[in-house]
């Protein structure tokens, strides 16, 4: 398996050595998040459904939730299917923003987003990165298929938010 390195574009990341997370890990990370955001849907119909509106089923398609009701108004339904849908676009934004790169899947697969103009990821790139997922699975998923193309394994998310994904670092142990 041939390694890649990051070709530097900007002084924020010169200097180091960083290695491009592959294939494989990315894949397993996005799996991992999406079966996490499959668990907040399920927990956020329990909670409507419990507050007494009549939901029977949530559903991610290409990062958009679909809601199902018996008996609700079409308005209604339209705005719980709007808030669902910030539910993955605040799962990934918010757990890069604030753990610098990592979602619960990257933390398992020691893979990370590093902003490639920036010392570090900001909250706008998290939030453009978050909303990117749903471009990069237009056309069959073309968007994530880059990453077979582009020199530094950047898919249609990872460009629009100028980030890459990187793997972690191993830590040293220190000497006593």
């Amino acid at each position: 398996m041939k390694i890649r390195k990051y070709q530097p574009q900007h002084s924020a990341i010169q200097g180091e050595e960083i290695i491009l997370a592959g294939f494989w890990p990315r894949v397993g990370a996005i799996m991992i998040d999406l079966g996490i955001i499959g668990i907040l849907l399920d927990w956020a119909v329990h909670l409507v459904t419990y507050l007494g509106l009549n939901l029977t089923h949530a559903s991610m398609h290409n990062f958009h939730v679909v809601v199902k009701a018996e008996g609700m108004d079409e308005s209604l339904l339209d705005l719980i299917e709007l808030g669902f849908t910030l539910i993955p676009i605040l799962y990934f934004a918010l757990f890069m923003y604030f753990t610098n790169g990592k979602t619960i899947g990257k933390y398992i697969t020691r893979i990370r987003v590093v902003a490639i103009y920036h010392h570090r990821i900001g909250l706008w790139h998290c939030i453009e990165r978050a909303l990117g997922y749903a471009a990069s699975t237009l056309e069959a998923g073309l968007g994530f298929l880059q990453i077979f193309w582009n020199p530094n394994r950047m898919c249609l998310h990872d460009r629009i938010a100028e980030t890459i994904v990187v793997k972690e670092k191993k830590k040293e142990k220190k000497k006593n």
